[in-house]
């Protein structure tokens, strides 16, 4: 474990590679807050955070943000619910240099959030949600995902569920819009779950992600299935020419 101290808190980081995205787990108790970014800047590769926000002088950048590569802070020791954060880009870290984003987030204690950068380095955006994480008893064997729309520019979309009578999981999200999470059964008698994200106008498919060995035994705490008890974001990112899906996990347990 490596811990990162600040002025007024720490943050912990620990690291779990699912599907390809690393996940920092933290499990948020009494006066600590938990934030996930996610970097879905297009046409750029690396961030770098700055928890001093604009003040460089004597700083050194800490957690990396890699394209589209999740990150978590657990956010701890007398920590007042009030963040700043400054967010540079790699080759733009001197002492003069202007954040891609100077952003002053509101963490109250005991939440969890997720912070979006998407848009362009030319015109950057966000979208910053707070998570209202469902509880599975082990005995109900569901998931929770919820879905996002953070590619700019195109019409409202649809996001489809393969093989249902009712096609439409979400029949109108537009750009920004973040559902509640929805709880889906993960038994031996679901193979797998498809969804699509589509244009809500035209119908043309933009992107989609399986869920897949759904069957599967076990629980990720046994070695098993991976999904069971779990909350999951489903993610619409990218140009209009380009869009593309990611998976976030958003805790676990």
């Amino acid at each position: 474990m490596r811990r990162i101290y600040f002025n007024l808190f720490s943050i912990t980081l620990f690291l779990l590679v699912i599907s390809s995205c690393k996940k920092d787990i933290v499990k948020p108790g009494t006066g600590t807050a938990a934030l996930t970014i996610v970097n879905c800047v297009a046409g750029n590769s690396k961030l770098l955070t700055n928890f001093n926000g604009t003040d460089l002088s004597g700083v050194k950048f800490y957690g990396q943000l890699n394209y589209v590569d999740p990150e978590w802070y657990l956010f701890t020791t007398n920590y007042s619910g009030q963040q700043k954060l400054g967010l540079y880009l790699a080759a733009d870290t001197s002492l003069n240099s202007n954040p891609l984003f100077n952003l002053k987030l509101n963490l109250p204690v005991n939440t969890m959030h997720t912070l979006f950068l998407m848009g362009t380095p030319q015109a950057p955006d966000t979208l910053f949600t707070k998570n209202k994480l469902p509880y599975h008893l082990p005995a109900d064997s569901t998931m929770g995902i919820r879905f996002v729309n953070i590619s700019e520019g195109g019409n409202p979309v649809s996001v489809n569920l393969i093989g249902q009578a009712d096609r439409y999981a979400i029949a109108n999200l537009p750009y920004k819009g973040a559902t509640e999470f929805k709880h889906y059964t993960v038994r031996s008698t679901v193979d797998s779950y498809t969804f699509e994200f589509r244009d809500r106008i035209t119908d043309e498919l933009l992107g989609s992600y399986t869920f897949d060995e759904v069957n599967a035994s076990g629980s990720v705490e046994t070695g098993g299935n991976k999904w069971r008890n779990n909350n999951f974001t489903l993610a619409l990112f990218g140009t209009q020419a380009n869009k593309q899906v990611l998976m976030v996990m958003e805790y676990f347990r």
